[in-house]
């Protein structure tokens, strides 16, 4: 067996080398998949963990109970009421517009956001709901990028 050249030897180590690199980009490559699965469960843990605290507050209030079921019956609510209603659809519209920015900065994924987007629709289905909408759009506090999608989306579902 003849000895090897210093040349041949450096080829051997550009040959591990390239090898070495191709390796480290799939490790960084799974990586980083893997992060994205754990940022889209942290997103989708959090909301879940407002949903249910809101959905819990409104199963031990009568009073928000019955706001509720008023504005599903088209009754007239009181000025009382109609600001309890207000603060609950603020609450929807921060909740949607959070899960809408994260869909598409690809952090959460699709099958959840449609969770919250039929959760837009549900409660904008109501002139009380859009009502709200129609007012906190005009004070600025909803995002030029969802009031657009909102708009869109509220004309395409009616």
């Amino acid at each position: 067996m003849s000895k090897l050249r210093l040349s041949e030897w450096a080829n051997i180590a550009e040959v591990i080398g390239a090898v070495a690199v191709v390796a480290s980009l799939i490790y960084v490559g799974v990586q980083l998949q893997e992060n994205t699965r754990e940022i889209r469960a942290t997103n989708r843990q959090q909301l879940v963990g407002r949903a249910h605290e809101s959905t819990n507050r409104f199963a031990v209030s009568p009073q928000l109970t019955t706001v509720i079921a008023k504005v599903a019956d088209g009754d007239s609510l009181t000025d009382s009421e109609a600001l309890q209603y207000g603060y609950l659809i603020r609450a929807v519209l921060y909740d949607v517009q959070e899960a809408y920015v994260l869909n598409r900065e690809g952090r959460l994924d699709d099958a959840y956001w449609g969770t919250r987007e039929a959760l837009a629709k549900q409660h904008m289905s109501s002139p009380a709901g859009r009502a709200v909408y129609q007012r906190d759009k005009a004070l600025g506090t909803l995002l030029p990028e969802f009031v657009e999608w909102m708009d869109q989306s509220i004309a395409t579902w009616w």
